[in-house]
Formats: C-alpha cells, structure tokens, sequence
C-alpha cells in the first residue's frame, strides 16, 4: 500500500471511529530450508594452463543426496579461474530427487589453496548461492543460499559440497 494510501486509511479509520487500519493483501509464501551434502567426483573436465600457475575452464561433477527421505542426484556444472589453485569460480547445480523434481541454482564463490601436508585438504570453496527454479512444487521457486567444501587432492579430483538454500514456492 502506498504511504498516501496508508494514510488515507488511517484518517478514514479515526473518522469512523473505528481505531483500525486496514493492512495490504499478500499471498501467504512460505521459505523452506534445504541442506544438500554431497561428495562429488569429476566425470569430465576442459581445463588450460597458463605460465605463472594460471588454470582456467570447466568441470562436470556428479554425486548423490537426500532431498528429505528420497535419493537425489546433484550435477555441478562449474567453471574456475583460478592461480596457484586459488580464485574464482563458478557454475551451475541442479539436485534432481528420486521422483523428478527439480531444484536449480547458481553458485558464485572463491576456492583457496590449502597446504595439503599439515590438515589433508588441498582446497577449500565458499560460495553464493542463487535459485533459478524447478520443477513440480519449486516450479516458481526462489531464494538465496550458501556452499562450503573442500578438495583433498588436485583441481578435478573428488570434492565434498554442502549447499544451505532458503527457498520461497
């Protein structure tokens, strides 16, 4: 409601005597929290190398999930532009539950080179998260989230996601 609305309905109210102030209509929507951890393995990658420890391009991870009580299937489609194994990245993720529905988001972060020797972890990711839609009932979802993981091993190797969505159907 427009403030001049507003206001109008508030001097209509104590005119009348009434005391109350009619509030704006909103259709009731609910958020709904969803956490999906996964290990992923690299099933294709295109990357380049350049001089000074610059790599650049794209992965294909695939993994598994719980999406409540159903297995559920995630795809990450990334790209990385990263120097020394540390930089940005990003992609795309679609979590697909066993009984085909679907949830989409974007993912926009920075990995950061560890030093493997002394806790066994070779990177570390935070990301962005950002819902594009779905299917069934998150056809017209959106919402924002968080990733976090971490690479044991060199860039394409097996990595360990956890993505935390707050999502509005």
């Amino acid at each position: 409601m427009r403030p001049t609305r507003l206001l109008a309905a508030a001097i209509t109210a104590l005119v009348l005597g009434t005391g109350a102030i009619a509030a704006p209509a909103h259709a009731a929507s609910s958020v709904t929290n969803l956490t999906f951890t996964t290990n992923m393995a690299s099933v294709e990658t295109n990357l380049e190398s350049l001089p000074g420890g610059h790599t650049y391009g794209w992965n294909h991870f695939t993994g598994t999930t719980m999406w409540g009580n159903q297995a559920a299937d995630v795809v990450f489609l990334g790209d990385v532009n990263y120097v020394n194994g540390s930089g940005p990245f990003g992609g795309y993720v679609t979590v697909t539950r066993a009984d085909g529905t679907k949830l989409a988001f974007t993912t926009k972060g920075n990995a950061l080179a560890e030093n493997k020797a002394t806790d066994g972890i070779a990177a570390r990711f935070t990301a962005a998260l950002q819902v594009i839609g779905g299917t069934n009932d998150f056809a017209r979802a959106t919402g924002i989230g968080t990733m976090t993981g971490t690479r044991a091993s060199a860039l394409g190797s097996p990595a360990r996601f956890t993505f935390r969505l707050s999502i509005r159907k």
